[in-house]
């Protein structure tokens, strides 16, 4: 949903092993990744990338004409901090992104919903907005992939902390319902 609205130089926070890169390097779009994990930076092809905390960001201000934290921010207590100093390293006129899941994502084989996360789809554009003026959101609830086997499932519940039993008595292919939102925000 973002790559294509990238121009650049693109900021990629929590940039893990490039998924965003992937999009957008190969059309020419200038593009920074920073992770605070190693080996997810290790296991990124694409380069320059930069360890680094997503709170306190080594960039000068107005370094950037996009910054994107896409899957990503739950992982902090106070998402708000992260989001400051991503307003912080954009240029006027710079546009934001964020990005994560509703606590009603997968409900084929999560139907209780998850745990409220500090920053999920039902409060993501109220936490934006307390940093960014011009905030939007865009909601998603849609079957975008299918689980093909067994493994793929179990690798899935592994990943999303989904209780290993529930990989067992699903039916496959199994099509996932994902939930979730995009915020969209400008540095005025």
């Amino acid at each position: 949903m973002v790559a294509p609205e990238l121009r650049g130089p693109v900021l990629d926070v929590g940039c893990g092993e490039g998924r965003l890169a992937a999009l957008v390097v190969e059309r020419g779009v200038a593009w920074i990744g920073v992770d605070s994990s190693p080996s997810q930076l290790s296991a990124n092809p694409f380069r320059p990338v930069v360890l680094g905390d997503m709170r306190h960001l080594p960039f000068r201000d107005g370094a950037f004409g996009e910054v994107a934290h896409l899957w990503c921010l739950y992982h902090l207590h106070d998402p708000a901090i992260a989001i400051a100093e991503a307003k912080r390293v954009l240029a006027r006129g710079g546009r934001y992104f964020a990005s994560t899941g509703a606590r009603d994502n997968d409900p084929e084989i999560m139907p209780e919903g998850y745990p409220r996360s500090s920053f999920d789809a039902e409060d993501a554009a109220e936490i934006v907005d307390k940093v960014f003026d011009q905030v939007q959101a865009e909601r998603w609830d849609g079957t975008f992939f299918a689980l093909e086997t067994r493994d793929e499932l179990r690798a899935y519940c592994r990943h999303n902390f989904i209780p290993a039993e529930r990989a067992e008595g699903a039916e496959l292919p199994l099509w996932l319902t994902k939930r979730g939102v995009l915020v969209r925000a400008v540095k005025e």
